[in-house]
């Protein structure tokens, strides 16, 4: 009754099905760099970005500037719990399951020993995003290490302890240099100028 010729199907949609159906890359993988760039592109392209690094460095300064300190820190925390919330949501979806007592303890050290890794200082106003994907990847790579090396896995915190505290050494001797520095510069131009 009905004279209904089948569709035509183009020449390069026949070759779809041999394709693979799925990027073997984990979801989380592809959310980590995704979130990257996007706050990589808030935190050095955008006011926000420079308002939250000035805040940080010198609150004091920062409002004396004009910038509105109180917002800027309220939309920090909101933005740090609404990634935490998502860290939340895959960290049950890898484990399939949920433990309030247990779930995530000790994580905030593993976040401050990639951020501290990835070049960000404990005092603020210095780091940048690319840093703490590396310093995380860093930070793995250790911890894998402690594995293959034979190492207790209750040591773990122990490397990331120390490993932070390497960190904040670190940056301290690293301030005090460019202090150091500027001051000799400071010096060196006042000499020049009396000559």
């Amino acid at each position: 009754m009905w004279n209904i010729s089948p569709p035509v199907v183009p020449i390069w949609f026949r070759f779809l099905p041999t394709m693979p159906t799925s990027i073997p890359i984990p979801h989380s993988f592809v959310f980590l760099l995704v979130l990257a760039a996007v706050m990589l592109v808030v935190l050095h392209r955008t006011a926000f970005g420079l308002y939250l690094y000035a805040v940080r460095k010198n609150e004091e300064a920062a409002r004396f500037s004009g910038i509105r300190t109180g917002r800027v820190i309220i939309c920090a925390y909101v933005i740090c719990a609404g990634l935490t919330a998502l860290s939340s949501i895959f960290l049950a979806m890898y484990t399939r399951s949920i433990l309030p007592s247990s779930h995530g303890n000790f994580y905030e050290l593993y976040a401050i020993a990639a951020a501290v890794i990835g070049g960000f200082s404990l005092r603020g106003g210095e780091g940048s995003i690319i840093g703490v994907v590396l310093g995380t990847i860093l930070l793995q790579v250790l911890q894998n290490l402690v594995n293959l090396l034979g190492i207790p896995s209750s040591l773990n915190f122990a490397v990331s302890g120390s490993v932070i505290q390497i960190g904040v050494l670190a940056d301290q001797e690293y301030t005090e240099f460019r202090k150091r520095r500027e001051l000799m510069r400071g010096r060196l131009a006042t000499a020049e100028g009396r000559l």
